[in-house]
């Protein structure tokens, strides 16, 4: 059936067999949670009898039993959470496929999980990320084909179909051809924000499925517009990535690396939806210091930020500093210092028992310096020291054994040789002293010899190494083509720093790095994968020391360097993260924007457009709605500002828009604000990177914390500050702008305040 849009449900020529199936469907489901909760009861009262039994059975047979039996139990908690969560929505879609192998059609429902007939293990629902759901999101009608195992299968699709359910009940019924719009697409862009992100299983676009199930061998980087849905999609390919590892990986070994604690908030609610809540999630920051394993205090992250928004004197110098850091030359640099760490710790004196020479020292070097070159600098040195303790057992032995007979011919020479009854004895009795001095000499220094050899190697520590390089302008120099001015510059900066007892975020790449190098990280913290969101902030040597750190390039890597306010790190362009840190990397860019409307992507466009940087538009998805509004303030009037602001909101309440921000360009300008309103009876929240969202509040932000975010609608506010047609600004107002998905204010003294008078005039009104 091929029709644009049926009047009502009920007129659906398939609505009476669609009802029936998903009554079907509900009671089967009822039926399994029925039969699984009666399972867990069972392997719980196992289990208890297993603990009773510890005390009489063979205690390895009890803990057997138990074992199983918290397997079976979590196997079943896991089922129970997963047909729960889908019993009243069970399924999304539906497709008609006709394998070419046989030329049987299969009627396939398409869910976020699957699930089998018992009896003859038929299909009931699909998951929507096995790889024959594919051909729903990426096959259009006619001949389709789809991967399994890297074999391709073809088959014929002779029908897409989509479903509204909602509470258990059939909404709606839609088919899907070339002609038809995807409607309930529409429908879902047109909802309404959350404080949380929300899984998109149903409304997947094709270029969107591309990311989320291209090779899971090679890492890939997205550069993804606003609104682009990059966040959503890398969650979703976690969870395809689970899928298709299956019991080979364990979710703890994967990483998703957030831009801070309020973005980990946000997803929060989402990946239990998916299946992917045993993932470790953590900040840069947390993870560098975790894997580093010593408190150590870090300059707030957003103080550079502030200071260069703030217009500081010293910008110039903070940028280059920062992206020197953040460069590879800089890892260049720190190669070399540890080509010199590396030489004068290999060891070059000989290994000695008494006299005796166990090991060549030239011997030891080339293993420290050759053969032991894969592990890390010292962790080469107990290598060392277990060869060497291996080699003082075995050697000792042999000088004993020798020192015995060498000693016991001598005494034997002289009974039988010396004439002279009182030298004779004299010389026996000297010669048995020396013996036992010798053999308990080298037994004393046996003890102790690979413990006093190994003394002469005292390996640093790393951030002692660290600040000994940073605050020296000779050294900086030797390691590097720095001249002696930049030097200079990087080592009073570092030294001043260093002083108040801190590091700043650009160091902890370059700590880890030298951890690696030297001592290795911790299998704990050893990720086999990790998912890196706002990857635009990260500077390239930040991304080569974690692939480097964790020996896997399997990355998924989302960003969107129109919004890098974070780019004096050095990272503004994916070519070097291509070529010189993911070489076999996959490439995707995402230029559609399904969050905001039309008008709305259209002035954050013409802002963008003011940037020097060739920059590509994003293009919003066909939703419209009205213009962004302007509207002059006097901040002196506060009154009438306090009026202004509390009005537009209960406007927005009585609309249904509920998720709404208040976007300041600074903290500073919304703790202002936040005061302004506190007298007021709106319910605001002054946001940090610390804190949760609560919902029924109204958000006030900074527009440098608001990235990642979403809402219905947003307020920007610019009272006694204003957006200049610097870069960093002009990425600020992008961010802040492509926040809100249906409405967006701005309130300030003039349009300049946030470029207006750049843009086409037409791309906004003014309030009345």
């Amino acid at each position: 059936m091929k029709n644009d849009k049926i009047a009502s449900v009920f007129d659906h020529p398939d609505y009476q067999a669609e009802v029936e199936y998903l009554e079907f469907t509900k009671v089967y489901i009822n039926m399994i949670l029925e039969s699984s909760t009666g399972n867990k009861e069972n392997f719980k009262e196992n289990i208890k009898q297993a603990f009773v039994d510890l005390d009489y059975l063979d205690s390895s047979l009890s803990y057997i039993n138990i074992l199983t039996n918290a397997k079976f139990l979590e196997m079943a908690e896991t089922q129970l959470g997963r047909l729960q969560s889908i019993l009243n929505n069970p399924y999304f879609a539906r497709i008609n496929f006709q394998r070419e192998v046989d030329g049987k059609e299969e009627l396939l429902y398409i869910g976020k999980t699957s699930l089998y007939d018992r009896e003859n293990q038929l299909p009931i629902i699909i998951d929507w990320r096995s790889p024959i759901a594919n051909v729903y999101y990426d096959g259009r009608l006619g001949t389709v084909s789809y991967e399994v195992n890297e074999e391709e299968r073809e088959g014929y699709l002779s029908l897409k179909r989509q479903y509204k359910i909602e509470d258990g009940m059939l909404k709606d019924i839609r088919d899907v051809d070339l002609t038809t719009h995807d409607e309930l697409l529409q429908e879902s862009l047109a909802g309404k924000a959350d404080n949380r992100l929300t899984e998109i299983v149903s409304t997947i676009q094709k270029e969107q499925n591309d990311v989320i199930r291209a090779s899971l061998q090679h890492p890939i980087i997205v550069q993804g517009a606003a609104g682009s849905g990059k966040t959503t999609i890398a969650l979703h390919r976690i969870s395809y990535f689970l899928y298709i590892a299956g019991e080979n990986f364990q979710p703890e070994k994967l990483m998703i690396l957030a831009p801070n604690r309020l973005f980990i908030d946000y997803i929060s609610d989402v990946l239990p939806e998916l299946g992917v809540d045993k993932i470790k999630q953590t900040t840069f920051v947390d993870y560098m210091k975790a894997c580093l394993g010593e408190k150590i205090k870090i300059a707030p992250t957003n103080d550079k930020l502030l200071s260069l928004v703030e217009g500081a004197e010293n910008a110039d110098n903070i940028k280059w500093i920062s992206s020197y850091k953040g460069s590879l030359a800089f890892r260049d640099l720190l190669d070399k210092y540890l080509k010199d760490i590396e030489k004068s710790t290999a060891p070059s004196e000989d290994f000695m028992l008494e006299k005796y020479r166990l090991k060549k020292g030239e011997n030891l070097k080339r293993l420290f310096l050759k053969e032991y070159k894969y592990l890390p600098i010292y962790n080469r040195l107990d290598k060392i020291k277990g060869l060497l303790s291996n080699h003082l057992k075995t050697k000792k032995k042999m000088i004993l054994t020798k020192l015995e007979e060498k000693y016991d011919d001598a005494l034997e020479k002289a009974l039988y040789n010396m004439k002279d009854a009182s030298k004779r004895k004299k010389k026996v009795s000297h010669l048995l002293d020396q013996k036992e001095q010798r053999l308990e000499t080298i037994k004393a220094e046996g003890k102790v010899a690979v413990k006093n050899y190994m003394k002469m190697f005292k390996p640093s520590n790393i951030f002692t190494l660290y600040k000994e390089l940073m605050t020296s302008p000779v050294k900086l120099m030797d390691y590097s083509s720095l001249n002696e001015s930049e030097a200079t510059q990087l080592s009073t900066y570092c030294t001043h720093l260093f002083k108040k007892k801190v590091f700043e975020l650009e160091d902890l790449a370059p700590l880890y790095y030298l951890k690696t190098k030297l001592t290795g990280i911790d299998d704990e913290y050893k990720m086999k994968s990790f998912f890196i969101d706002e990857a635009q902030d990260y500077s390239y040597f930040q991304l080569f020391a974690l692939k480097e750190g964790s020996g896997t390039d399997l990355f998924t890597i989302v960003g969107d360097l129109a919004q890098g306010i974070h780019s004096y790190r050095g990272n503004n362009s994916w070519e070097p993260v291509l070529k010189d840190i993911f070489p076999s990397a996959n490439y995707h860019s995402l230029r559609k924007s399904y969050r905001t409307t039309v008008e709305i992507m259209e002035l954050a466009n013409d802002v963008l457009a003011v940037m020097k940087e060739d920059l590509p538009r994003v293009e919003p998805v066909v939703r419209h709605g009205p213009k962004p509004i302007f509207a002059q303030v006097n901040p002196k009037n506060t009154n009438e500002l306090v009026t202004l602001l509390k009005k537009n909101v209960d406007e927005l309440y009585k609309q249904d828009l509920n998720s709404i921000a208040i976007i300041g360009r600074t903290e500073k300008e919304c703790k202002v604000l936040a005061n302004l309103l506190g007298a007021s009876d709106v319910k605001t929240q002054l946001l940090d990177e610390m804190m949760d969202m609560k919902k029924g509040y109204v958000s006030i932000v900074p527009s440098y914390l608001s990235k990642g975010l979403e809402f219905d609608a947003v307020i920007m506010v610019a009272l006694n500050e204003k957006y200049t047609n610097e870069e960093l600004d002009i990425k600020l107002l992008y961010v802040a702008m492509t926040r809100p998905m249906h409405r967006l204010y701005l309130y300030g003294r003039a349009p300049s305040d946030f470029l207006l008078d750049e843009v086409n005039e037409n791309h906004y009104q003014v309030m009345d």
